[in-house]
């Protein structure tokens, strides 16, 4: 259990550092300017996918609910879109966004729901046996 919170861990965090490096490189290199703050965009979904995998990582030993992880999967994406909603709906949803600010909100987003989907995918896929 240690080993896989590492895992998930240091992933996390060089995925998220990196694609926040090159994203922000990106975006200063075309004078893109962001009504937001890119860099707590990235935190956000890091923390909030990282402390997915690990509820769900100790959900999976919990025999009560092992049956049911597929279905509260569900219901934690809409929870984080929730979330992400109350916490950066000044900065995103208050004001009309360009095309290339959306694509930079959409970046993040996509890259760790694909983490999170390959994390919990093994997770489930672990817990059938």
């Amino acid at each position: 259990m240690v080993k896989n919170l590492i895992t998930y861990i240091l992933i996390f965090t060089i995925v998220g550092v990196s694609t926040y490096l090159l994203h922000n490189n990106f975006i200063e290199q075309k004078n893109i300017s962001l009504p937001f703050s890119l860099k707590k965009v990235y935190l956000f979904f890091v923390l909030f996918s990282l402390v997915i995998c690990f509820l769900f990582k100790v959900g999976s030993v919990i025999n009560k609910i092992k049956e049911q992880l597929g279905f509260i999967y569900l219901g934690t994406i809409i929870f984080k879109i929730t979330v992400f909603t109350v916490i950066f709906y000044k900065s995103v949803f208050t004001v009309d966004l360009t095309n290339a600010q959306r694509i930079a909100l959409i970046i993040p987003m996509s890259i760790f729901l694909f983490i999170e989907v390959f994390f919990v995918a093994k997770i489930l896929n672990k817990t059938s046996f």
